[in-house]
Order: structure tokens, then sequence, then C-alpha cells
């Protein structure tokens, strides 16, 4: 068995037989994984919208600024538009990129102002929102390759 067959053994024992190093498999993992994480974070804002509008016991008024009721609209209408571009992410839509990195980063601001009032949520949205962020940055044009 030569080097060349010895390499393609291995390759593809790894899982990829066409040798191109799985560059393209995992970037679309990636970018598959972060249109779910949207549209999944999408719907803990809306649900956070809602029970900030119903004025639930479970959330405490004490936000960085505004009131409840603006903070329930902005999560609302925010977890849509979240829930619209994770959707389209898994379409393959261009434009749906650049709309998953904005509302990721947008979130991520707006849940600094919410860690008061709810911390371990916040926290865990943050970091949703930086690894949907990476992966729509570093693995979205893969996705728009293939």
């Amino acid at each position: 068995m030569g080097a060349m067959e010895t390499e393609g053994l291995v390759e593809s024992r790894r899982g990829d037989p066409g040798g191109t190093g799985g560059a393209g498999a995992s970037g679309l993992g990636l970018v598959s994984f972060a249109g779910v994480m949207l549209m999944l974070v999408g719907f803990f804002n809306i649900i956070d919208g809602v029970a900030a509008l119903g004025n639930s016991d479970y959330l405490v008024n004490r936000l960085l600024f505004a009131n409840m009721n603006a903070w329930g609209w902005f999560f609302l209408v925010f977890g849509v538009v979240q829930i619209c571009a994770g959707i389209a992410i898994l379409r393959g839509a261009l434009w749906a990129r650049i709309v998953g990195i904005v509302t990721a980063g947008v979130n991520a601001i707006a849940q600094l102002s919410w860690a008061h009032t709810n911390t371990v949520w916040a926290v865990s949205a943050i970091t949703i929102d930086i690894i949907v962020i990476y992966a729509l940055v570093a693995h979205g044009g893969k996705a728009a390759e293939s």
C-alpha cells in the first residue's frame, strides 16, 4: 500500500472520503446550529416579552433603564425577528446571516440591561448569542457556497 492510498484510507476513516479535511461539513453544521439556536433564543425572548407585558411575578421590575412594558414589547418583537432569521438561515439565505449576526449582537447587549432581573438567563443568552455570532461569521460563507 503506497503513501497516497494510506492517506486516502486515513481520511475515509475520519468520515471525510473526499479528503477535504472536514472543513465544509463542520462549517455547515455550525451554521445549522446557529440557525436553530437563534430560533430557540427567539422563542425564549417571546416568552420573556409576554411575561414582562403580563406583569408576571417571576420578573423583578429593577431594570437598568426604561420599564417592563417597554422591554416586554422589545423582546416580543425581537424574538419574532430572530425566529424568522433562524428559519431563513436554515434555508441558506444570505440576508439572514446578516440579520442573525445583528440580532444576536443586539440581544447580547440588551441582555446586559436585563441581567439584574434574571441573571442566569441573561448570562446564558449572551453565551448563546456569542456562539451564534461566531458560527455565522466564521462559517456562514461555507453555507452560501454549498
